[in-house]
């Protein structure tokens, strides 16, 4: 018996000797004097046996089958293939068709460091931040920004996973994966936001160049009011979405939380999915976006979202696109990027030759020309084409200027021969 239990026996003997009454003993046991007599009627039938407990040497009833513990500890270990998954994201992932396996988080983890697998999180010194409040409905605050990393792990190239997250949600609302962090990604996530959500209130973003332009105002923009814009700003401001840089990564900490999350999670199913390409990382993205924010996402506090939904007449190759300005030559072409535009006549509309119109380029590649708002149509000029040429122009030779002293010279020179 343990020390405890010799105490208990010393005063089950001492009550019946006589020498300690039930409140007494009662006390002395730290249980009530209904408990103290079911013990001593105990102790008299069973002796010493009274003390011990009914379950001692047998194995708990809710033990987990040492099989089973086996097989997690096989796939968890060094050598498994969810080796390096943290606890929450092993649980689903036993729990998917392919394992079959359900065990609370709780017991998985105590199995885990019980089996040395898996060890306690150091934490670093705090650092006191105030805390921001979610938005309160969904669509008045999204969350965009890029996160260049080895999201393969070696397995194909690397990459920068743009993405945008509702505030008061904590939900995915888009994740594209791309080359490097570009214009062209941002592009994407606005209009295919824009598309199947609507047009949010305000956007969280950064101080990079592509979000925020970074040139100051020359004397002329500042008498007109204006400010340089990236192409990014100036498609947000035309959509009236409010643009606001942070000033730190902890202001926007949802999606930089996020981006951990996801190097965590989403590289490790990536691999498991056996992915070596972009396009098929960009193709396993819209499952991993469901699954999760069926696990992750909020209930909003109010449930009146604040998407502003997309006009159905908006030109969406005019909004969503990198534009630049290119003045019209008098054969009607511009050039642009190496391309040589034949701008098609158009019975309606005014020459616009010495006129500049806009090239509008899509994230797919395709451009479109506009002028003061109005598309323009055109063509490609070919190398096989010929010349365009513009309007001919008839030269009329200018008599040359006489020069008296040239003619003076060349008069006595003349007379002199003569």
């Amino acid at each position: 018996m343990n020390p405890k239990q010799q105490r208990e026996v010393e005063i089950l003997t001492r009550m019946e000797a006589g020498a300690l009454d039930v409140s007494t003993g009662a006390e002395l046991l730290g249980v009530t004097p209904r408990q103290v007599r079911r013990l001593r009627a105990r102790f008299r039938q069973e002796g010493f046996g009274a003390v011990i407990h009914g379950n001692v040497g047998r194995g708990p009833a809710n033990r987990t089958d040492p099989a089973l513990v086996e097989r997690i500890l096989a796939v968890a270990g060094p050598e498994g293939k969810y080796h390096d998954l943290n606890v929450c994201h092993l649980q689903e992932q036993l729990g998917e068709p392919g394992e079959k396996i359900s065990i609370g988080r709780s017991t998985l983890d105590r199995l885990l460091k019980q089996a040395g697998l898996r060890q306690r999180a150091g934490t670093s010194a705090p650092v006191h931040r105030r805390r921001r409040e979610r938005r309160p409905a969904e669509g008045m605050l999204l969350q965009i920004d890029g996160s260049p990393f080895d999201w393969l792990e070696g397995r194909g190239p690397k990459a920068s996973l743009v993405g945008a997250i509702d505030d008061a949600t904590g939900k995915i609302v888009f994740l594209v994966f791309r080359p490097t962090e570009d214009q062209v990604g941002y592009l994407l996530l606005l209009r295919t936001v824009a598309l199947s959500h609507g047009l949010p209130m305000s956007i969280y973003h950064d101080r990079h160049t592509i979000l925020r332009s970074p040139k100051q105002p020359t004397l002329e923009e500042e008498l007109a009011g204006q400010t340089p814009m990236s192409q990014i700003q100036r498609v947000m401001a035309e959509l009236g979405i409010e643009s606001i840089p942070a000033h730190s990564p902890q202001a926007k900490g949802r999606i930089e939380r996020l981006w951990g999350t996801l190097q965590d999670r989403l590289t490790k199913e990536l691999r498991l999915a056996g992915i070596t390409t972009l396009e098929g990382a960009n193709a396993f993205l819209p499952g991993f976006t469901l699954r999760y924010n069926a696990r992750f996402a909020k209930a909003p506090e109010d449930p009146n979202s604040a998407w502003a939904p997309l006009p159905a007449e908006l030109d969406l190759a005019y909004y969503f696109a990198v534009r630049e300005s290119r003045k019209v030559r008098s054969d009607h072409c511009i050039s642009f990027s190496g391309r040589l535009l034949q701008l098609l006549p158009d019975a309606k509309g005014p020459s616009l030759v010495d006129e500049s119109v806009t090239v509008h380029v899509v994230p797919e590649g395709d451009i479109y020309l506009y002028h003061d708002g109005r598309p323009v149509a055109y063509r490609r000029v070919l190398a096989s084409d010929p010349v365009p040429l513009g309007p001919r122009r008839e030269m009329v030779r200018q008599p040359r200027p006489v020069d008296p002293k040239a003619a003076a010279r060349r008069q006595g020179w003349l007379f002199a021969r003569g």
